[in-house]
């Protein structure tokens, strides 16, 4: 390009252009690897958390009694909502959201998780994926 420039198969102003483009394209591809490089990283920090709580999951496969010990090891905190909601089974019950933080994974839906695992049992059985 720089040699077509010199030669005069370019002009000075549409060099300055592609130039500037290049440039451009450029540092939008060094700011995109930036973003992705942490991106994996925070894939590869999951996957190793994920890994420490099945391990430690699996010290426990045959429990027959929760103990503060056990509880300590996989709850990080348990969040509750300030205020009851007033929906709940009979008249005057209220509901409080009640959110589990684990150790390792943070906050897991396991109701999402089940309709999932169903979703993929149903997918399995009738072999659409």
């Amino acid at each position: 390009m720089s040699e077509d420039n010199i030669t005069g198969k370019l002009t000075d102003e549409r060099f300055i252009k592609l130039s500037c483009d290049y440039e451009l394209e450029q540092d939008n591809l060094k700011a995109t690897s930036k973003i992705l490089r942490e991106e994996v990283k925070q894939q590869e920090k999951s996957k190793s958390n994920v890994k420490s709580f099945i391990t430690t999951a699996k010290k426990y496969t045959n429990l027959t009694e929760l103990d503060t010990t056990i509880l300590r090891e996989f709850i990080d905190k348990i969040l509750v909502s300030k205020n009851p909601g007033k929906r709940g089974r009979g008249a005057g019950d209220k509901v409080q959201e009640i959110e589990i933080v684990y150790n390792f994974i943070g906050a897991f839906d396991f109701g999402r998780a089940t309709l999932q695992a169903q979703s993929n049992q149903q997918i399995a059985k009738v072999g659409i994926a």
